[in-house]
């Protein structure tokens, strides 16, 4: 079967620098891989029920070749279930692998809707209200009492730190009602003074962070968004920072993301925001990476040959686990703990898939798969360290 690999983007992001630099990575990607790839903006599908079937057409003409897998950048905050959620709804129920789902956008596409995902999972979060309907904000001036002074006010659907205010009273909270728009929803949460001014982005790609970056306002203000004025720099991230990210992103089901955290006096993080359609040029500036490249790649691990490939590694690596268990064919090292777990939990952060990638395309053909004991002293090598084996074996996989 051809693998084939779509983009999908909006035209009004179409040329911002993250989808153009996944457009190349992709394209890249696809010819070294011999790989069909396709790039398509969102208003040129056309959705099709024909004799009770799903089906496509571009261009007035009836598409015959579906993708296995279709990378997904689309306006975050400008998303409509009745559009661009529908398309996307479409493409997944023909059997397309969506990075990301259309759910796990959906669940980022409203600042609430997200930390209503994120409660009752112990995720620590700031305390948090908003309200129904367009015109109920005068309301929540009384309703918000409970959080206290200076108080954050989001729009719901703000992006790239707009619509962020920070209420000193209730005066203020009155006068931001008589300025602010109504058309979207907000939100009021409890202010975090000793995170004010900073905030640290988390960027993941398949359950993994790829790196983290410290971004500081210039000006004083709350936000530190780049976009605004503020500046980033790579820093390192404690085990509970990126368990705490990890978790935010299997929650809410996103293969590529942005976790910004809040981080308190005690060192310990909250969770402010989830970005599903994250941005990182400033990322890729201060961290040194290539985001589009390592989204790449994953996209084209999630193709069907290579999750066969990658499962038919992990029966090996389960076979011979197995048949390591007998004492006279895996000894088990001395000095408590084998090599197993070490290989395993030390992978490098910034790793990628193209660095595994060759080494998938082309697995041992030496990898010994022993049925009985006996036939460990015709190993050809007198030096054979099972446990060796299995590491590299393991170390593939989670790479």
């Amino acid at each position: 079967m051809c693998s084939r690999v779509w983009f999908v983007t909006d035209r009004r992001i179409s040329q911002e620098y993250p989808q153009v630099q996944i457009l190349r990575a992709l394209k890249e990607r696809c010819a070294d891989e011999d790989v069909e790839f396709r790039s398509l903006l969102m208003d040129q599908i056309v959705l099709t029920i024909s004799e009770g079937q799903l089906g496509l057409r571009v261009e007035q003409e009836l598409v015959t070749s579906y993708p296995q897998v279709v990378v997904v950048r689309v306006p975050t905050p400008w998303v409509q279930s009745d559009s661009d959620i529908t398309v996307l709804r479409h493409l997944e129920k023909m059997g397309c692998r969506l990075i990301n789902r259309p759910q796990a956008i959906l669940n980022c596409v409203n600042k609430f809707w997200t930390f209503q995902e994120l409660a009752g999972h112990g995720v620590p979060l700031p305390d948090t209200f908003s309200y129904g309907g367009h015109d109920n904000f005068r309301k929540m001036i009384d309703e918000a009492e409970p959080l206290g002074y200076p108080v954050v006010v989001k729009n719901a659907r703000g992006h790239r730190g707009k619509a962020v205010f920070l209420a000193r009273d209730k005066h203020h909270l009155t006068d931001l009602c008589h300025l602010i728009r109504h058309d979207t929803p907000y939100l009021f949460q409890e202010y975090i003074k000793e995170s004010h001014g900073r905030d640290v982005r988390v960027v993941l790609v398949g359950g993994r962070v790829i790196g983290s970056m410290l971004r500081c306002s210039t000006d004083g203000r709350m936000q530190s968004n780049c976009s605004l004025g503020g500046v980033g720099m790579m820093c390192p991230l404690s085990e509970q920072g990126k368990q705490l990210a990890i978790e935010v992103s299997n929650i809410l089901g996103m293969d590529v993301c942005g976790i910004d955290l809040l981080q308190l006096n005690d060192g310990s993080f909250v969770v402010c925001e989830a970005n599903a359609n994250v941005g990182f040029i400033a990322f890729d500036q201060a961290c040194g990476m290539d985001v589009a490249g390592i989204v790449a790649d994953y996209a084209l691990s999630m193709l069907p040959s290579r999750l066969t490939r990658k499962m038919s590694l992990l029966s090996v690596v389960s076979s011979t686990s197995e048949t390591s268990s007998e004492p006279e064919v895996c000894p088990v090292p001395t000095g408590g703990g084998g090599s197993l777990p070490e290989a395993v939990c030390n992978m490098s952060v910034g790793s990628t898939s193209s660095e595994s990638d060759p080494e998938l395309a082309e697995p041992s053909q030496s990898s010994p798969r022993q049925s009985t004991a006996p036939a460990l002293p015709d190993l050809p090598d007198p030096a054979y360290n099972f446990n060796t084996l299995l590491a590299n074996e393991m170390k593939l996989l989670t790479e």
